[in-house]
């Protein structure tokens, strides 16, 4: 990523909530904030506020109350399904419910906004679908059930279906919850090489290590909205103050951690 990478994704004012009947109840103020071409940004925030309804407003999943979303310079209102997915691919927390698909089935399946209702793919097509199983590294994989894998190994097989789309933005939920320490840090080298191949990635974690050690930019989720910068520019305003509570430090580690922050 250079400094000089164009702004794929702006958030301009964005309200995010639920709608219940005629009334809507907004979960955090307008949010602004800005994503570029080859940046890997981790989003950060305490349980319960907003992330995941961040990441589905931003790709229409789900309804902003208010704002926009503008995606390689289009409000994300005007795309249609099939052409958001061509632009952005997305990884929710939700488990795969695909037992009886193998890995080249699966990731087949991220070919589908640009085959359309049939599916039928063309030497191209397949070439793509290789392309994104080797480089994942599950090649060996490709003939398994989704059943048999472990969890490390159907994230990769996610990531390769995203792949598969040729996306320009991947957005991913908690892409390292439920894994073990080497096969998170297998998934986050994995993202940062696709950021450096130019692809722009944004994913929600609750490892605070991971985000410091590996993203270009993170967005800071709190009650007051999104604070953006670098890992050292937050570390030096001290913007992390809202995931941590001092009173909480028991003993002579926890204060000597905490000071670095607080």
């Amino acid at each position: 990523m250079t400094d000089t990478a164009p702004d794929i994704l702006i958030l301009d004012s964005l309200e995010i909530g639920f709608f219940s009947g005629k009334n809507q109840k907004p979960l955090l103020p307008p949010l602004n904030a800005k994503a570029s071409k080859g940046e890997m940004i981790a989003i950060l925030g305490r349980n319960g506020v907003g992330k995941s309804t961040l990441l589905r407003t931003m790709i229409g999943l789900q309804p902003k109350i208010d704002g926009n979303v503008f995606i390689g310079g289009r409000e994300v209102s005007e795309f249609s399904r099939q052409e958001m997915a061509v632009m952005t691919g997305f990884i929710s927390t939700q488990g795969i419910w695909a037992s009886n698909m193998t890995v080249t089935d699966l990731v087949s399946l991220g070919r589908f906004p640009h085959t359309g209702w049939l599916g039928r793919m063309d030497e191209h097509d397949l070439k793509v679908v290789d392309s994104g199983i080797q480089k994942v590294g599950i090649i060996h994989l490709r003939n398994r059930y989704i059943s048999e894998l472990s969890d490390g190994e159907r994230q990769r097989t996610m990531i390769a279906r995203v792949l598969a789309q040729e996306t320009s933005i991947m957005i991913m939920d908690e892409p390292t919850a439920f894994l073990d320490i080497s096969a998170k840090f297998e998934i986050i080298h994995l993202l940062s090489g696709l950021a450096g191949e130019g692809r722009t990635i944004l994913f929600s974690t609750h490892d605070f290590g991971i985000a410091l050690s590996h993203a270009d930019k993170i967005w800071l989720i709190s009650d007051e909205g999104i604070t953006q910068g670098t890992p050292e520019e937050l570390l030096a305003s001290k913007s992390f103050n809202s995931l941590f509570n001092p009173e909480l430090a028991r003993g002579k580690r926890d204060a000597h951690y905490l000071k670095y922050f607080l």
